[in-house]
C-alpha cells in the first residue's frame, strides 16, 4: 500500500501535529488571552472554541472532498492559511477580530491539514499503531509548547505564541513531497465496492470518541488557570503542564505496546476511570509537586486512551468516510467541552470544568463498552 511508506506516515504525523495547534496549546492561549489582552474566562474561552469548532466543520467538509482533490495541494493550502493566520493574529487585539481569524485559521487551515492527515493514516494496513505515533508526534510538540511558550508570552505577548506555530507550520511544509498521490487515485477500488457492513459501529465509536473529547475540552482549556488559581506562578504551570505532557508521550507510546495484547475494555476502562479520579483531585489548593503529579496521570491514560478510541472507529469503518470525521469528533468534542465549561463558570468558580470533564469520561465508556465487545467478537 503507498500510504505506509515510512515518508508517507512521517507526512500525515507532521499534518497532524498542525491539526492540533488549536488544541495543544489552547490553556497558554487562554491564559494570555486573558492576562494580555484583559479578557474575560467567557471570551478566552469562545475564541479558542472559534478554532477548534472551525477545524471541526472542516473535517466534516473534508468526507465530501476527500477522495476528489490532490491531498498535496490541499495540505499546501491548508499550511498557507496557518502561516498567514498565525501572523496576523499576532498582531490583533479586539476580541471580534480575533474571533474571526482564529475560525478561518482553525476551519481552512488546522481541520484541512488534519483531516489529510487521517485520510493518509486511516488507509494504512496498521492505523492503531500509525495513529499512536501521531498522538506521540503531537504530545511532543506539546512538551514543547508547554516549555517555551509561557516565556514567550512573557516577553512578546500574543505573538509569542502565534509567530512560532507560524514557523513550525513552515517546517512541515518542507515534507509536502511526501504526501501520497491524490486520494481519487487511492480511493477508486474501494469506491466500486458495494458497502458490505453498516456504517453504525463505526459511528457509535466515533460518538464515544466525540463524548470522551468534550470531557477533555472542558478541562484542557482550564489546566493553566486550575493551576494559577491553586496558588502557583504562570511559570510553575508551564513547567507543571510540560512535564504532564512529557508523561502523556509514554502513554501514547505504551498504547502503541499494549494493543492487542489485553483487548481494548479492560485497558480503556482502567484509562478512563484513572483519568476520572485525577480530574476529581486537580482542583483547590495545591502544590507545585502534588499538581504535576495529578496532571501527569491525567495525561498520561490521556494519551493512552486515544489510539484505542481512534483505532476503534477505523476498525470499524469499511469505507473511510466515518474515519475522516475522527478530527471533527476530536476538535468539535474540545469545542463544546471549552465553550461548556466557560459559560458555566460565574465568579472565577473553575469547577465546572471538573463536573464536564468527568462526565463526558463516563458516559464515553458507557457508549465505547459495547464498541469493545463487538470488536472483541470479531
Amino acid at each position: 500500500m503507498n500510504n505506509d511508506r515510512p515518508t508517507a506516515i512521517a507526512v500525515a504525523v507532521g499534518l497532524s501535529c498542525i491539526g492540533v495547534f488549536g488544541l495543544i496549546p489552547q490553556p497558554i492561549i487562554v491564559g494570555a488571552l486573558q492576562d494580555v489582552l484583559g479578557f474575560s474566562s467567557q471570551q478566552a474561552s469562545l475564541i479558542t472554541a472559534a478554532e477548534v469548532i472551525g477545524g471541526a466543520l472542516a473535517s466534516v467538509c473534508a468526507a465530501f472532498w476527500i477522495r476528489r482533490v490532490s491531498w498535496r495541494a490541499a495540505a499546501l493550502v491548508a499550511i498557507a492559511v496557518v502561516i498567514g493566520g498565525n501572523l496576523l493574529s499576532s498582531g490583533l487585539a479586539s476580541y471580534e477580530s480575533l474571533l474571526l481569524a482564529r475560525f478561518v485559521v482553525g476551519f481552512l487551515g488546522e481541520g484541512t491539514a488534519f483531516a489529510v492527515a487521517i485520510g493518509i493514516l486511516s488507509s494504512t494496513s496498521e492505523p492503531d499503531r500509525n495513529f499512536a505515533y501521531a498522538i506521540a508526534a503531537q504530545v511532543a510538540f506539546g512538551v514543547i509548547a508547554f516549555a517555551a511558550l509561557p516565556s514567550a508570552v512573557a516577553q512578546w505577548e500574543l505573538a509569542g505564541i502565534f509567530i512560532p506555530l507560524a514557523v513550525v507550520a513552515g517546517l512541515i511544509a518542507t515534507m509536502a513531497g511526501w504526501i501520497p498521490t491524490p486520494a481519487a487515485e487511492t480511493s477508486d477500488a474501494a469506491d466500486s465496492k458495494p458497502a458490505a457492513v453498516s456504517p453504525l459501529p463505526a459511528l457509535v465509536a466515533l460518538s464515544a470518541l466525540l463524548i470522551w473529547c468534550l470531557g477533555l475540552g472542558g478541562i484542557y482549556a482550564f489546566e493553566e488557570r486550575i493551576g494559577v488559581a491553586a496558588g502557583l506562578s504562570p511559570a510553575q504551570v508551564g513547567t507543571g503542564l510540560a512535564l504532564a505532557v512529557a508523561v502523556g508521550f509514554l502513554g501514547a507510546l505504551s498504547a502503541s505496546w499494549v494493543a492487542g495484547r489485553f483487548g481494548r475494555l479492560a485497558p480503556v476502562t482502567l484509562a478512563l476511570l484513572a483519568q476520572v479520579g485525577a480530574i476529581w483531585m486537580l482542583q483547590g489548593q495545591l502544590s507545585w509537586i502534588a499538581f504535576a503529579i495529578i496532571a501527569s496521570v491525567f495525561h498520561f491514560f490521556w494519551n493512552f486512551t486515544g489510539p484505542y478510541m481512534m483505532g476503534a472507529v477505523a476498525m470499524n469503518d469499511q469505507s473511510g468516510r466515518v474515519a475522516v470525521l475522527i478530527p471533527a469528533a476530536q476538535t468539535g468534542g474540545f469545542a463544546i467541552g471549552t465553550a461548556l465549561a466557560g459559560s458555566l463558570m460565574t465568579g472565577g468558580n473553575l469547577l465546572p470544568a471538573n463536573y464536564v470533564a468527568i462526565a463526558g469520561c463516563l458516559a464515553a465508556l458507557a457508549i465505547f463498552v459495547p464498541v469493545a465487545r463487538r470488536l472483541a467478537r470479531g
